[in-house]
């Protein structure tokens, strides 16, 4: 498959898209930056760039290449993608009691993040292919174990939150693939009656955050303890911020995991309720450049595409903003192209390289 763009399609570049994500990555690094987590220092702020150079590397390759090519490769990509899930069972490295990494030479690597791209791409080729018209109850069988043994899989690594992701991935592109709605409530009826075998499922810890999420002063000084910290950095931001000197629930450490998951309440803690506004507005911007390329995409391959690409962006954005405001569980979702981790920041990249190729050949 040869990687090239032609200059006609340069022409369609969405460039407020980019500027979007562009303004999110040096709001990132410019939190990150004020942060002294551990060893890491100065040097958490010049790795995140890093991955900043290597995703857009990786746009450039996924927005270069046809999108339809890419749906057609759906199958084998998902395939390869659960193959890389089950070995991070045997070459994957454990931190904090979660196995969830691999290193591959200088880096590490999250497969559950990437393959949320590849279980995209599955379906955006099943729910478009000739034989699956029109979306019977038969199709919508079909999708469960494409479903059920990847979430399986990322559960038992354990990463509830990303395994989580790919439910409203579906719905949202079963809605967009135009399946009746009987059928879409049926699905949601199966899914509350499995709730009481998904209770049974979840370890420990993880009943615990629900618990906590249904009386948040259930256990402050241990398992509520991060969602406490993470509302009180919030709330003393109060209209403009304390600034980066006064932060004092980031900078002393109250605030746990304050550049990964939380990084949203380290923000408004330096930056107050104008900052949090201005950040809130680049992801609505950004969302609203998504489903507007979905809308306009001329065939149902590229409209699900950016549909699936954009949707799931704003299930993590809702997710992480909810846990650490105290509107939903903590469930562990990093804040795209704002929390630290390579992983993560490829991902967010090519996804925006994913919505580049349907936008550029929208009018061809």
């Amino acid at each position: 498959m040869m990687v090239g763009i032609d200059r006609r399609l340069l022409q369609n570049v969405d460039w407020p898209l980019l500027g979007a994500a562009l303004g999110l990555i040096a709001l990132s690094a410019t939190t990150l930056a004020s942060l002294n987590v551990g060893r890491a220092g100065s040097g958490l702020v010049l790795r995140q760039l890093a991955w900043v150079g290597l995703g857009t590397l990786a746009l450039l390759v996924v927005a270069s290449l046809d999108y339809r090519r890419l749906v057609r490769m759906g199958p084998a990509l998902y395939v390869l993608g659960l193959a890389v899930l089950g070995a991070v069972f045997l070459l994957g490295r454990t931190v904090s009691g979660a196995r969830r990494w691999i290193i591959v030479g200088p880096l590490s690597m999250q497969p559950s993040e990437i393959f949320k791209l590849c279980f995209l791409l599955m379906l955006v080729w099943l729910l478009t292919a000739r034989w699956a018209q029109p979306i019977t109850l038969i199709i919508l069988a079909l999708l469960v174990p494409i479903v059920a043994v990847p979430f399986v899989l990322i559960v038992r690594q354990p990463d509830l939150g990303t395994a989580l992701l790919l439910w409203p991935l579906l719905i949202a592109l079963l809605v967009g693939a135009g399946v009746r709605l009987r059928l879409l409530g049926g699905l949601a009826l199966a899914g509350f009656a499995a709730l009481p075998v998904a209770w049974l499922a979840l370890k420990d810890y993880q009943r615990e955050r629900i618990l906590v999420y249904l009386d948040p002063f259930r256990d402050p000084l241990g398992s509520a303890y991060n969602v406490i910290q993470a509302k009180i950095a919030i709330g003393s931001g109060q209209l403009l911020g304390k600034g980066i000197a006064g932060a004092t629930q980031s900078r002393l450490a109250f605030l746990p995991e304050r550049h990964t998951d939380f990084i949203f309440a380290v923000f408004a803690e330096m930056w107050g309720f104008v900052g949090c506004l201005v950040l809130l507005l680049c992801y609505a911007w950004l969302l609203l450049r998504g489903f507007d390329i979905a809308a306009a995409a001329r065939d149902p391959v590229g409209r699900l595409v950016a549909l699936g690409v954009t949707s799931l962006l704003a299930a993590q954005i809702l997710i992480n903003v909810g846990m650490v405001t105290g509107l939903l569980p903590v469930v562990g979702i990093p804040l795209p192209f704002m929390s630290y981790g390579g992983s993560s920041m490829l991902v967010s990249m090519m996804a925006l390289g994913l919505l580049l190729s349907v936008r550029m050949r929208q009018f061809q």
